[in-house]
């Protein structure tokens, strides 16, 4: 079983029915070991931590300082 932690970036591993928000952050994980999600648009959702994926990293996380 995966392990995630509040505030990383994840997407669902599969198709989900809101392709055009496809990144979200881990809000918490519950006492059964399901992870609470939050998508900007979708809102949040509960996911088994083996569904879930890195998110690619950022762009403005790779930027270098001027």
């Amino acid at each position: 079983m995966k392990q995630w932690h509040k505030g990383d970036r994840v997407m669902a591993a599969g198709e989900t029915d809101h392709p055009e928000d496809p990144i979200g952050e881990v809000a918490s994980t519950t006492v059964l070991g399901e992870v609470i999600v939050v998508f900007p648009l979708a809102g949040a959702e509960m996911h088994d931590p083996d569904e879930l994926v890195p998110a690619p990293e950022r762009d403005d996380d790779n930027a270098a300082a001027p």
